[in-house]
């Protein structure tokens, strides 16, 4: 693009000898410029293209990443990267399908507006990314490897990689820590990573990240009523059953029950007055 960018700036200083608006056209036209200048758009469109897969295929790769391997609920999940991702690629699209109309009906001559807003568009979405890149937090990113699947083990092994993985969740309730991963699962369990993350996603129908802040929200759940912690604030509970973060909390509760904790802890004491 920097070659671009020089051709045009060399195209506006030999412009600026003449007044003459006749003159200045002959002048571009004799350069090349309008069709170097489109010849730039279509590249535009096409390293727009290439760099919104790899984007959207690194978030997807983060996510997948992030549910099989976290179980801290308040590691970013960038959904709005991936909507801005999203718009991205219907603009991109549009251009695309507008591209042959510019070369077989010289649709853009008449319609530039669309190149303006696409342009216009590029320049505000790298402002807001690195605006909003810069107010993220730091934090380690390792994507797992290990895909071995849980189909490799024979029913006597699964049932009882299951087993140990019940008594860790039920008995010692692993899930209080924070900062749970599948690495320190496994570890703790005996077995790989890729094996338990299999038979958590083939048993229980679920990935890390679910399965375990489901179980953060039973406990949760169970505390809430529990005359022994009405001491607690709803806040103090859930820090105590392994969530970290208040905002993290309430989006988990509330996407697992569909009710915030005031509005179930309210219904369940409706039913039980006593």
């Amino acid at each position: 693009m920097l070659l671009f960018l020089c051709h045009a700036i060399w195209v506006y200083t030999l412009s600026l000898q003449t007044n003459d608006i006749m003159l200045k056209d002959q002048l571009a036209e004799g350069l090349y410029y309008n069709r170097i200048k489109k010849f730039e758009d279509i590249l535009s469109v096409l390293s727009g293209i290439i760099y919104w897969v790899l984007s959207f295929s690194r978030i997807q790769a983060y996510k997948h990443w992030l549910n099989t391997n976290i179980s801290n609920a308040s590691y970013p999940t960038y959904s709005w990267l991936r909507n801005v991702l999203i718009a991205m690629g219907v603009l991109v699209t549009f251009l695309m399908i507008n591209i042959p109309l510019e070369i077989f009906f010289n649709f853009g001559a008449r319609h530039f507006i669309q190149w303006q807003f696409f342009y216009f568009y590029l320049a505000v979405l790298v402002y807001y990314l690195g605006f909003t890149g810069y107010q993220q937090k730091d934090f380690e990113v390792a994507f797992q490897t290990e895909k071995r699947s849980a189909m490799t083990l024979n029913t006597e092994q699964i049932s009882t990689v299951k087993e140990k993985l019940l008594k860790a969740i039920n008995e010692d309730k692993v899930f209080l820590d924070a900062e749970l991963n599948l690495n320190a699962l496994a570890r703790q369990i005996g077995v790989g990573e890729g094996v338990l993350s299999a038979i958590i996603n083939e048993e229980f129908y679920q990935n890390f990240r679910n399965f375990i802040n489901e179980k953060r929200v039973e406990e949760v759940k169970r505390k809430l009523l529990s005359q022994e912690y009405k001491h607690l604030s709803i806040l103090g509970i859930a820090l105590e059953s392994g969530f970290n973060s208040e905002a993290s909390f309430y989006r988990v509760f509330k996407g697992i029950t569909g009710q915030s904790p005031k509005d179930f802890l309210q219904k369940n004491n409706s039913q039980n007055p006593f």
